[in-house]
């Protein structure tokens, strides 16, 4: 399908779900319309801190604003969804920062592995939300017609297998795996030895029933929200990634809002994130009794294999270090001290 014909189809699907809710125009007393579109399903930790939002958004504006979440990708994947908030078709998308780059150059650094921390994960958040991180982050997607306003967490993301036992870097070799179409994403898995294939969120279940690929990048949470230990068997923890959620709202639709209603939107999202982020220890505890309690078979690195991953990952810096925006990555560094 090419891309025209695709963008008619997420347009018509839009206009179908809102034409169940009146617009601003015909409703008896006016009411403001979001909707949201991301890809979590249910119990999955950005899925509950967009529906915190809306709980919050709508008790503070006493129902002026009403606020639609479309989860599962029934919109599209998140590179869809974000052309879609910039042609001002729908208000928001939520887009993982591992996709972000192919709206702005300036997100790619959020890929680099071991980006971030896993003990500093926390004040990374607040930086990105709140610091000076989140001005920069603002100022450039602004360019791009994305005003970024709210940030959920996810876990830190490892690889997991249909039918491989990893137990070692070594292991990785030859292996088909899904990646995100971010160029990082495709070179974190060259650098070990696999074999990507980029594919959109909803394409991945089919491809891994098919054999088309033989793992993808998850946490033990979305192994358990997306049902995935019926089909992936073996999880190697390398904790290697850190994609972000990041709800970005046309800005021109946000810049028209009335003052009051953009004040309760920033405040909403503030609390609902902040509430988000609190939630990601227990779930992940959650997720791995999923995968012990499933069969799934999860192998820890040790300190060796966790130094032999990151030297495999020299690479991936030396290639991509000078295409990097440098305030970001300082940034980004300045924010884990």
């Amino acid at each position: 399908m090419n891309k025209f014909l695709k963008g008619c189809l997420v347009f018509g699907l839009i206009a179908a779900f809102g034409a169940a809710m009146p617009q601003q125009s015909e409703a008896k007393e006016k009411k403001i319309l979001i909707r949201i579109s991301h890809t979590g399903s249910e119990g999955n930790e950005f899925t509950m801190g967009y529906e915190k939002f809306k709980e919050l958004l709508e008790k503070k504006t006493n129902g002026r604003v009403v606020v639609r979440i479309y989860p599962n990708a029934v919109l599209g994947s998140d590179r869809v969804a974000g052309e879609a908030v910039q042609q001002g078709n729908l208000e928001v998308a939520s887009i993982a920062t591992n996709i972000l780059s192919s709206f702005h150059k300036s997100a790619l650094a959020f890929d680099m592995p071991y980006m971030c921390d896993p003990e500093k994960m926390i004040p990374y958040m607040q930086a990105l939300a709140y610091g000076d991180l989140n001005k920069y982050l603002v100022e450039q997607l602004a360019t791009v017609d994305l005003y970024p306003f709210m940030f959920n967490a996810t876990a830190m993301r490892s690889w997991a297998f249909t039918s491989k036992d990893v137990k070692s870097v070594e292991d990785l070799k030859g292996v088909k795996i899904r990646s995100t179409p971010s160029p990082i994403d495709i070179a974190n898995c060259k650098a070990v030895g696999m074999n990507p294939t980029a594919l959109a969120f909803d394409a991945v279940y089919q491809a891994l029933q098919q054999g088309t690929v033989e793992g993808e990048l998850l946490s033990f949470l979305s192994m358990k929200s997306f049902g995935r230990a019926e089909i992936l068997k073996y999880m190697y923890v390398t904790q290697h990634n850190f994609p972000i959620h990041i709800g970005c709202m046309s800005k021109k639709f946000y810049d028209s809002l009335p003052a009051d209603i953009q004040q309760a939107v920033m405040e909403s999202a503030k609390e609902a994130q902040e509430w988000e982020w609190t939630l990601l220890d227990q779930l992940e505890k959650e997720g791995l009794e999923y995968c012990n309690q499933n069969g799934v078979k999860v192998n820890f690195l040790d300190d060796a294999q966790k130094a032999a991953l990151k030297e495999k990952f020299k690479v991936v810096w030396d290639e991509f270090g000078p295409q990097l925006d440098p305030k970001m990555v300082q940034l980004l560094q300045d924010a884990q001290k």
